[in-house]
């Protein structure tokens, strides 16, 4: 018992009333019994108390002289009896009538002079008449007269008469109704001999009080000291204070010493009570039969320093068919031993064991949408045995204590065990086995309600619940269960985390939010369901089906289950959106809304907004889930969405539109959306630019138009044909009308088709395909058709070196790797004839290979010298030709190399020939030296050189960069 922990029980409100009902009854079954035996004690103790007088004065001179009204007549006098008739107080309503009163005496005392000494005094059919009222007990015209007998001291050594009753009746007057009673009773020596009262039937009443009451019936006989009495009171119904029993007993019996008033030790002995009833009702709490025994086999009245009953205690009760709301116990048996004191100080300490079968239906039936853990809890509560196998019940000045010894155990028919265990200085509850959930409770405070427990503590549980699988609960607070009802009233933020949300094929996974009180109960069990009510803070999960996750989510959270019928509120204030797909389609957002579910469907609107929650609305999404058949889906449209500098942006949204640059001017709208069923999910949606103007790595392109359709968006997909057209793209070489079909696959970009006018001719793309993952090259082919390269070299930074007029076509296969391009099998050709001039300093490194074919002249073929090379120099500085080809390959050191062969003439501005002496001629002393190259010198020039045209396209980058950018301040 040591290591017991006590738990004393508050003194509520609920409480007190639930004692005063009881109180109500043990007052109305109290006024019942005592109106009877004291009624009948006091008139034994009347006549006790006059035996004296009576020996002494004739009754009624004796009554006359005292102003009490009263009648006398007499059958028989004589020198030692006397007959006769007597009623004292008013003829209409007499106090008491003796019908017959036979007086034996002795006159031997007279001599002595002490009187006429009474020797017996029997009474038969006395009928006495009392009242009770406000607490206070009369026997009217008799008041008085018992008030002067109890001053006046006895006479010593006077015997006490034999006093003996035979057909006695009181006739009691309450507050509650009248009472009436028959009695015999005999008293020897002044002590009680034997007492046999009935009481008649009586309905007793006032306000909501009732007591219909059955016959009882008081014995009491004392042979060689010692007492044994034996009480049964039969009730057909008590009512007081809400708290009503129907067709009851109590019984109750002493045997003892005899009590002696004038003693320390005023009495002692063995007291055994019963109650039996059924169909009791109080405070919500029904049983069917209660059966309730108590013994105190060593009961000890001491009257020492004020008067005092202890001793030892047994009580067993036994209950049968107790309800409580949706709480049933079939039966529940408990047996306690121990010590109690009434008097100077309350006091009840007791131990023992308590067993019961029964079952809870608030959770209603297992439906099969339960989790495994729900529908086994379900079963368990439907039929299980509690066991206490060490219960303590203390009771004293601080009120009630209950103490657990040993754990307390709950056994589910179906296997499992809830477990309560003394802890420290409070308790702990767990529960596992038989599919139950894993709870671990710490509970640091209980107290008893009225039909009900308040704890105060900490819980741990995983669980699966409506659509939460596997999730965790850390959880504060205060567990109320009354009426049938189990409630948790959070004290802190309640940790909640969920491995999937399932949602059939589409599940939200890995949840994990805090959940916050937000007005009355977290939780509430009972009534055929439960029910979640609070505020999450922090929520974050995985959509995969969206490919997004959420963060930083906070509303309000309402879930409840009434029958199986899964409801919920979700009022979300702000949650983050990220995109979580390997190449994102869009930059966190925020939504907010409402999203609810009732009648197995899910539906609501939430609205999206940039990260800062300022500006417009950029898109609104429409929510319908079926729950039985587990298709629904999200429809996401947004109003035309206006572009302008310094205002909203393309890229702001989506990373694909980063190419766009941060000067988008223009408008586009989307509308798509996700559908699923329990298969799986499909999206699809579509884009209208009606036009946009932006700075791109190319140029500045005007009017770019197109209605997109997309077959899919988590992964964004597009299929062939769609179409994006422009008016102008500002580049290197400008391009005019250009027109682009593509399709967007899972894991690229993929170009059909596409043109452009630039340069008089077109630029079309064969075949293009941009990767959509990492590390992988960008492939494509550009067909170039009558296409004027003079703009281009201009616009080159060779430009001022090189100057080209040249219209061709050909065929360039190329790769993109990063920021290098690779140029494989190239080729180009001249479709008209053409000019080139390069200038020396722009071939400081030529190798020629070719012919110059000499002017007439010359009589003979010369040595291939340098003269020869300085004539190639000359030959492309001024070189008109008639045929160009040019072969492009990137070689092994990352340069393009490209490879000419051009058939033409030397065509300087002026006209150049040579002059030359036979004599120089012949000693070959032109050698060496600088000529002119002479006009109309045929060319066949095979030209090899490279350009760094990683470096080109990294300058012309930076300086579109450069031009599109802000002035500095300065």
């Amino acid at each position: 018992m040591g290591d017991a922990v006590s738990y004393r029980s508050a003194v509520t409100d609920q409480a007190a009333q639930t004692r005063q009902g009881v109180r109500g009854v043990s007052r109305v079954l109290a006024a019942a019994v005592l109106a009877v035996v004291l009624g009948l004690v006091i008139l034994v103790l009347a006549l006790y108390l006059a035996r004296r007088q009576l020996a002494r004065e004739a009754v009624t001179d004796w009554l006359r002289a005292r102003g009490i009204a009263s009648e006398t007549s007499f059958e028989e006098i004589g020198p030692g009896r006397l007959v006769g008739r007597v009623r004292i107080g008013p003829a209409v309503a007499p106090d008491l009538v003796v019908e017959r009163a036979e007086v034996t005496y002795s006159l031997s005392g007279l001599i002595a002079g002490k009187g006429v000494q009474v020797t017996s005094v029997r009474l038969t059919r006395p009928v006495l008449r009392a009242s009770w009222r406000a607490g206070r007990f009369s026997l009217g015209a008799l008041d008085p007269l018992i008030a002067e007998m109890r001053k006046r001291p006895p006479t010593p050594g006077a015997p006490s008469p034999a006093v003996a009753l035979e057909q006695g009746r009181l006739l009691l007057a309450t507050d509650y109704g009248p009472l009436q009673a028959s009695l015999d009773a005999a008293i020897r020596d002044g002590r009680l001999v034997s007492l046999d009262a009935t009481t008649a039937p009586a309905r007793l009443t006032r306000g909501h009080n009732l007591a219909d009451l059955g016959a009882a019936r008081l014995k009491a006989r004392v042979e060689g000291g010692r007492l044994e009495a034996q009480l049964n009171l039969p009730f057909h119904a008590l009512d007081a204070d809400g708290a009503t029993a129907r067709d009851g007993l109590l019984t109750a019996g002493f045997q003892g010493v005899y009590p002696d008033l004038a003693r320390p030790l005023a009495a002692q002995g063995a007291l055994r009570a019963a109650l039996s009833a059924r169909a009791v009702l109080a405070g919500g709490t029904r049983t069917e039969a209660v059966q309730l025994t108590a013994l105190a086999p060593d009961l000890a009245w001491r009257r020492d320093g004020g008067d005092r009953v202890a001793g030892g205690l047994k009580l067993a009760a036994d209950l049968h068919g107790l309800a409580v709301s949706d709480l049933h116990l079939a039966s529940a048996a408990g047996d306690l031993a121990g010590s109690f004191s009434l008097g100077r100080e309350t006091r009840l300490d007791l131990v023992g064991a308590a067993e019961g079968r029964g079952a809870w239906t608030g959770l209603g039936l297992s439906t099969k949408e339960d989790s495994a853990e729900i529908a086994a809890v379900k079963r368990g509560v439907r039929a299980f045995r509690v066991s206490l196998q060490g219960l303590a019940l203390g009771a004293g000045p601080q009120g009630l204590a209950v103490r657990l010894t040993a754990p307390a155990r709950l056994l589910p028919d179906g296997g499992g065990e809830v477990r309560l265990t003394p802890a420290g200085a409070g308790w702990r509850l767990t529960s596992s086995g038989g599919g139950l959930p894993v709870v671990t409770a710490d509970v640091r405070r209980a107290s008893f309600i009225h039909s009900g427990l308040v704890a105060e503590g900490s819980a741990k549980a995983v669980l699966s619940i409506g659509p939460l699988e596997k999730a965790n609960f850390d959880a504060a607070g205060t567990l109320r269960i009354a009426n049938g009802v189990t409630s948790l009233t959070a004290s802190r933020c309640a940790d909640v985390s969920a491995a999937k949300v399932e949602l059939g094929q589409n599940d939200v996974e890995a949840l994990q939010t805090r959940v916050c009180p937000a007005g009355g109960a977290l939780l509430t069990l009972g009534a055929g369901g439960w029910a979640f009510h609070g505020r999450a803070e922090g929520a974050r999960a995985a959509v995969p089906f969206l490919q997004a996750r959420l963060a930083q989510g906070a509303g309000r959270v309402s879930l409840a289950d009434r029958g199986g019928a899964l409801g919920a509120d979700l009022q979300i204030a702000s949650a983050e959106v990220h995109d979580t797909a390997d190449k994102p389609r869009f930059h966190p957002v925020l939504i907010a809304g409402r999203v609810g579910l009732a009648h197995d469907l899910w539906s609501g609107g939430l609205d999206v907004k940039r990260p800062s929650k300022s500006g417009p609305v950029l898109a609104h999404a429409v929510l319908r889930h079926e729950g039985r058949s587990g298709a629904g889906g999200v429809e996401i449209t947004t109003p035309r969405l206006a572009f302008a500098p310094g205002g909203l942006q393309p890229a702001e949204l989506s990373p694909l539109a980063e190419p766009l640059g941060t000067a988008v001017q223009g408008e586009a709208a989307f509308t798509g959306g996700f559908r699923w069923t329990k298969d799986g999910a499909t999206s699809s949606g579509e884009l209208d630019v009606p036009g946009l103007d932006f700075k791109s790595p190319a140029g500045q392109v005007t009017g770019l138009s197109g209605h997109v359709r997309f077959t899919s968006l988590a992964p964004l997909i597009a299929p062939p044909g769609q179409v994006l057209k422009a008016r102008r793209i500002d580049a290197v070489l400008p391009l005019t009308d250009l027109s682009t079909t593509f399709a967007l696959e899972e894991k690229a970009l993929v170009v059909t088709g596409g043109q452009a006018a630039t340069g008089g001719g077109l630029v079309k793309v064969e075949r293009l395909a941009i990767p959509l993952v990492a590390d992988q090259p960008i492939q494509g082919v550009l067909d170039l058709q009558g296409v004027q390269l003079h703009d281009l070299v201009e616009a080159s930074p060779f430009g001022d070196r090189v100057d080209l007029d040249a219209r061709v076509s050909g065929h360039v296969p190329f790769e993109v790797q990063g920021d290098k391009v690779r140029v494989s099998g190239g080729d180009l050709h001249a479709i008209a004839p053409g000019r080139l001039s390069i200038s020396r300093t722009a071939l400081a490194s030529v190798s020629a290979q070719g012919s110059v074919q000499a002017p007439a002249a010359a009589a003979q073929a010369v040595e291939f010298t340098d003269t020869f090379t300085d004539f190639a120099y000359q030959a492309l500085e001024n070189l008109a030709f008639d045929k160009l080809d040019a072969g492009l390959n990137t070689r092994a050191n990352g340069r393009l190399g490209v490879l000419f062969h051009i058939v033409g003439y030397h065509d300087p501005p002026k006209p150049q020939e040579i002059r030359i002496s036979l004599w120089d001629l012949v000693r070959k002393k032109f050698m060496g030296r600088k000529l002119p190259l002479p006009s109309g010198t045929g060319v066949d020039l095979t030209l090899d050189t490279t350009l760094n045209l990683d470096d080109l396209l990294k300058d012309y980058a930076d300086f579109e960069r450069l031009r599109s950018s802000p002035p500095v301040q300065r």
